[in-house]
């Protein structure tokens, strides 16, 4: 992967690119906090440095969920990831499958159509998990993506994530991916603002973010355990993600963000 330096050169000043996006979140092990506060400090706004972009899966990479998730229910994570990167200061990507969590596909080896996937199998994922077909419907052979063969299977698991299933359940992945991106939509602090992070429990997120009209504040357990939630128990919550405050305790796995201060 390019180092950070080298994606903050592509975008220096005003005759290069427009932005870029690193790849420290595509090939990390694990989702930490210090990972999130590490990366997005290198893109904070300093004078023409460029505008970054983010992602968390791509066709070269494993699908989030699965790299990440852990013993969390991976709906509730796919949520998680959602509401972490509607926080960030950038372009957001979202990769194809990823607002409706689908998991990384399991390939049989005579499947297998990606190079790398075939030399290396079976001591990688390889890339073919993250490019299977998307699941428009839960029907069908082909889950509505086509009426011939597609060139990867379609992993049995995607059928009950479809589009169409999705469309109609106020509470699945596909929908809080909608309710996200609204949030930010109307937020100038979120599209368009500064960034800073705010002390707390070194394994708690705590991102602020800014502009000339607005603040919010975004909060993010993305640990295992509860952690202490010190002095934002009774910040105003716009859209959440598992149980955030119990007395001055945010749960494992959950997170916020504030509605307007």
């Amino acid at each position: 992967p390019f180092p950070m330096a080298e994606m903050k050169a592509f975008t220096h000043g005003n005759n290069r690119l427009n932005s870029a996006y690193a790849f420290d979140f595509l090939y990390a092990a694990e989702l930490t906090a210090d990972l999130v506060r590490r990366t997005l400090s290198e893109w904070s706004g300093e004078a023409e440095e460029g505008w970054p972009s983010w992602a968390f899966s791509n066709h070269d990479a494993p699908r989030a969920v699965s790299r990440w998730c852990g013993s969390c229910e991976p709906v509730r994570y796919a949520k998680l990831l959602a509401l972490l990167l509607t926080s960030f200061r950038g372009n957001l990507f979202i990769y194809q499958g990823e607002e409706l969590g689908l998991p990384q596909a399991d390939i049989a080896f005579e499947d297998l159509q990606d190079p790398e996937a075939l030399t290396n199998w079976p001591e990688t994922l390889g890339r073919d998990g993250a490019r299977t077909p998307m699941p428009w419907q839960g029907g069908g052979e082909y889950a509505g993506f086509s009426d011939e063969k597609p060139w990867l299977p379609i992993d049995d698991r995607h059928f009950d994530l479809n589009v169409k299933a999705q469309n109609k359940n106020e509470k699945s992945v596909l929908s809080f991916y909608r309710q996200a991106l609204a949030v930010r939509q109307k937020s100038d602090a979120l599209r368009h603002g500064d960034i800073e992070f705010m002390d707390g429990p070194s394994e708690l997120l705590i991102i602020k973010r800014y502009s000339r009209t607005e603040t919010r504040i975004c909060v993010f357990n993305l640990t295992d355990k509860p952690l202490d939630l010190p002095q934002l128990a009774q910040v105003p919550i716009e859209l959440s993600v598992g149980e955030v405050v119990t007395g001055d305790k945010i749960r494992a796995y959950s997170g916020f963000i504030s509605s307007t201060l």
